[in-house]
């Protein structure tokens, strides 16, 4: 298990080169993110990994107050979903990791599985079965958890994270105003 700080992103096929653009820019101009690193996944259009030195859910909120305040800031970039640790894709390995994050929950936590899998052989239910059975503390709530168990397989690497958000969405703070300047 190795950690790793940053984001899975989304974006229109064909447009992550604009969406890493725009995030790079972000992260290191207006953020002032040290070592960032994004680079389009090759093998699956519409996503970008994202990789820099600082806590991934601090700059999610900081991100989040960002296109608050200005929601052009990301035009292209449509969810971020944060990252903290990088394994292989087996099922030992999300066990071994599954039973690191189970301590780091409390009695009262309540939690929830957020899978996502591309290019795997892995099974939904075998990864599901594989994380949770390792998991004895706290509650699982799938409708309104405290935490999410990230999980995003993406061929060889599954990145994990545990989190009180699943993502980040951007299209929330996209307005019908937005789009004033189309209508005719």
């Amino acid at each position: 298990m190795h950690e790793f700080s940053g984001f899975l992103g989304s974006c229109a096929r064909t447009l992550e080169r604009n969406s890493s653009s725009e995030l790079y820019y972000l992260l290191t101009e207006i953020l002032e993110c040290k070592d960032v690193d994004i680079s389009p996944i090759s093998s699956i259009s519409g996503l970008t990994l994202t990789s820099f030195n600082e806590n991934p859910l601090e700059i999610i909120e900081r991100i989040e107050k960002e296109v608050k305040q200005d929601n052009s800031v990301l035009q292209y970039t449509l969810k971020l979903v944060p990252l903290q640790y990088k394994i292989l894709s087996a099922l030992e390995d999300l066990k071994e990791c599954s039973s690191f994050f189970a301590e780091k929950l409390k009695e009262e936590d309540t939690w929830r599985i957020n899978l996502r899998r591309r290019h795997s052989n892995l099974e939904r239910e075998d990864i599901i079965t594989a994380v949770a059975s390792e998991i004895s503390t706290g509650k699982v709530n799938l409708e309104n958890p405290k935490y999410y168990l990230i999980v995003e397989v993406v061929g060889k690497w599954t990145y994990l994270a545990l989190s009180p958000i699943p993502e980040l969405a951007l299209s929330e703070y996209i307005t019908s105003d937005d789009f004033d300047d189309f209508r005719f």
